[in-house]
């Protein structure tokens, strides 16, 4: 396994458009859909109102202390980006990716994105799986998780859920989303054990929604491909 992760710290004065850039991640996003669906978990990249939705939680910088920002899942930095635009010159992003073909794009990405050529020293990339990576009790104040949930084991769900939420300071904010509509296809597409196990996957998230939730159900983001659901936890503790 590899636990060096790969950090670029300078940025390139060459810039893409932003629109080459978008539809450069959508193609690539989904040729990695078609190679993989299961570990990628949808057929195009979060897009900016989902990303801004998941990134809400962390304050703009100016009166603040400095934070530890985690992101797992990165992909092709759609929400990345959105971090980056919002973290201040004292704080870290961490962002893991598992994909080796996303991990360059994000590594390429740190040089010519302007966002986040701005912040790409305070970013650091990841190259492996959430599973393998060390997560210390109360190591971050804010974790985003982009992970296809509902392709997982019910089991590792909740290894994950507990791992994240054991990560956060107190008080600290986890987020995270789902796409609407997947159990009812895969009730309709797919063989019982697969519906089956979407439920009881279900049924982990709804248990640490009511356990660290507000009991609102999240928000949904129907600007976005497929439209998701946002949840938001806060870790026991804090302000």
């Amino acid at each position: 396994m590899n636990q060096t992760p790969v950090t670029v710290t300078t940025a390139s004065s060459v810039t893409v458009p932003t629109g080459t850039r978008r539809h450069d991640g959508a193609a690539a996003f989904l040729r990695e859909a078609v190679r993989s669906m299961p570990a990628t978990g949808a057929v195009a990249p979060s897009g900016s109102p989902l990303a801004r939705r998941l990134a809400a939680p962390l304050p703009a910088p100016g009166g603040r202390s400095p934070l530890r920002v985690l992101e797992v899942g990165a992909g092709t930095g759609t929400v990345t980006r959105a971090l980056a635009e919002r973290i201040g010159p004292g704080d870290r992003l961490d962002a893991v990716e598992i994909n080796p073909r996303f991990v360059r794009m994000l590594t390429g990405a740190l040089q010519t994105d302007p966002a986040l050529a701005a912040a790409s020293e305070r970013i650091r990339i990841v190259p492996e799986s959430i599973c393998h990576t060390p997560l210390p009790e109360s190591s971050y104040d804010v974790i985003v998780s982009c992970l296809p949930f509902t392709n997982f084991a019910p089991d590792t769900v909740r290894s994950l859920m507990e791992r994240y939420m054991a990560a956060l300071v107190p008080g600290g904010h986890l987020t995270f989303f789902g796409y609407l509509g997947t159990l009812a296809l895969r009730t309709l597409f797919a063989d019982r054990t697969e519906a089956a196990r979407h439920r009881a996957v279900a049924v982990v998230l709804a248990e640490f929604s009511a356990r660290y939730g507000s009991g609102d159900g999240g928000s949904v983001v129907w600007h976005n491909l497929p439209p998701a659901r946002v949840s938001h936890l806060r870790a026991p503790g804090g302000a």
